[in-house]
C-alpha cells in the first residue's frame, strides 16, 4: 500500500516555476533518494510534503486520505511526518530537552520516553550527551540530534534535506550507517533528497531524478544504467553517450547510425535517439576474435586516465569510446597510447532513448 501520493503537483514562486507536474507513489517502508542539482526543487519538494508550504496545483494524498485544509486537520498528520532540515533549529537548553521537544508539547510523560531517546543517542553515537547544552554541538552532532528529534515520535514519514551536506567524514559515516540500519527494518517510510549520488544510491530503494520535474524513478542500478534522457545520462555521468539515428533491422534488432559508425542495440526504438555504453560492457583484443558480439570496431588508444587501479581508455573507432581496464590486464597485453585495438560489445549492452 502507498503511504504518499503525489499527483500532478506543481509550485510556482512569483510566475516562475519550481516545480512543474510532480508525480510520486511511494510504499510504506520504502527508502526514496530524491536526487538533483542544487536549486532543482529538492528542499521546496520535502517543504510541500511536511505540509509547510502549498503546492501551486496537483494533491497530495498522505496514507490514502488527500491533504485536508483545515489547519487541526493538517496538524494531525503532520504529527505523522518527521523532518530535518539541512540547518535544523536548535532550541534553547539541553540535547534531551531538544529531542523530547516533540513529544513534550504532545504531553506525553516524560518518564515515557527517557528509554526511546537513550536508545536514539546510543544509536546515533550521542551516548553521554543527554544533558550537554544543544547550542554547543559541532555540525555533524547537531545534524543528528535533529535525526533523534524527528525519531523520537515515530513518524510514518521520515523526510531529510541533504543529511550530510558540509559534515565531516566522521559524522556522516555515523548518520549513513543508521540510516541504512533504518532502511533496512523497513518500518519507516524515508525520503532523502541529495546532491550526493553515491549516497543516494548506497541508502535508497528506489531514486528519482529532479530537475523542477522527475525525469526518471527507478531502482538505483537500472537508473545509473540505463538513463531515459540526455539530462539524466549526463547527471548520474555515464559515458559513451552518442547521437545518432536509428532504424529496425529486424525484430529485437535496431540499427543506428551516429554518422561515422552503424551499432547494434536491441532496443525498439526508432528515429532520432541517443544512446550510451557503460565502459565496462566493452571488451578489448588485441585481434579481430569471433564472439557473439554484434558490434566489433577496430581503432587507436588516444588517452589514458589512471582512476585508482582502473584505466579509462579513449580508444578512437570514428567514435571516441571510453573503455575501463584494469592496470594488470593493460600491461599484460603490452598496450600504449598509439596501440591497435579491437572493440567488442553486445546489442544488448547499447542503451537507447529519445532525443
Amino acid at each position: 500500500m502507498n503511504l504518499l501520493e503525489i499527483q500532478n503537483l506543481s509550485k510556482q514562486y512569483d510566475g516562475k516555476k519550481i516545480l512543474e507536474d510532480i508525480n510520486l507513489y511511494l510504499e510504506k517502508g520504502t527508502t526514496l533518494g530524491l536526487i538533483g542539482p542544487t536549486g532543482c526543487g529538492k528542499t521546496t519538494l520535502l517543504r510541500i510534503i511536511d505540509l509547510i508550504e502549498t503546492p501551486s496545483s496537483g494533491k497530495i494524498i498522505f496514507n490514502g486520505q488527500e491533504i485536508p485544509k483545515t489547519k487541526k486537520e493538517r496538524i494531525d498528520i503532520r504529527r505523522k511526518i518527521g523532518m530535518v532540515f539541512q540547518k535544523p533549529i536548535v532550541f534553547k537548553g539541553t540535547v534531551y530537552d531538544n529531542i523530547g521537544y516533540g513529544l513534550k508539547i504532545r504531553g506525553e510523560n516524560k518518564d515515557s520516553y527517557q528509554e526511546k531517546i537513550k536508545y536514539l543517542l546510543d544509536s546515533l553515537g550521542l551516548s553521554g550527551y543527554e544533558d550537554r547544552e544543544a547550542s554547543t554541538l559541532s555540525g555533524g552532532e547537531t545534524q543528528r540530534m535533529a535525526l533523534a528529534r524527528a525519531l523520537v515520535t515515530d513518524p510514518e514519514l521520515l523526510l531529510l534535506d541533504e543529511p550530510t551536506a558540509n559534515l565531516d567524514p566522521q559524522s556522516t559515516e555515523k548518520i549513513e550507517n543508521f540510516m541504512e540500519n533504518l532502511r533496512d527494518e523497513g518500518e519507516t517510510t524515508i525520503i532523502i533528497a541529495t546532491h550526493n549520488l553515491i549516497q543516494g544510491q548506497h541508502l535508497s530503494d528506489e531514486i528519482a531524478i529532479l530537475n523542477k520535474k522527475i525525469f526518471q524513478i527507478g531502482k538505483p542500478e537500472e537508473v545509473f544504467r540505463k538513463p531515459k534522457s540526455r539530462f539524466v545520462a549526463d547527471f548520474v555521468g555515464v559515458k559513451n553517450v552518442k547521437k545518432g539515428s536509428s532504424r529496425r533491422v529486424e525484430e529485437g534488432l535496431a540499427l543506428i547510425n551516429t554518422g561515422t559508425l552503424h551499432v547494434y542495440s536491441s532496443a525498439s526504438l526508432e528515429g532520432d535517439v541517443y544512446m550510451s555504453i557503460r565502459p565496462e560492457d566493452i571488451t578489448i583484443s588485441q585481434l579481430k576474435v569471433e564472439t557473439s558480439a554484434l558490434n566489433e570496431f577496430n581503432g587507436e588508444i588516444k588517452e589514458i586516465k589512471d582512476s585508482g587501479g582502473i584505466l579509462d581508455l579513449k580508444i578512437d573507432v570514428g567514435e571516441v569510446f571510453s573503455v575501463f581496464m584494469t592496470r594488470k590486464s593493460f600491461a599484460d597485453m603490452g598496450l600504449t597510447i598509439g596501440s591497435k585495438v579491437w572493440l567488442q560489445f553486445k546489442a544488448s549492452a547499447v542503451n537507447v532513448f529519445q532525443v
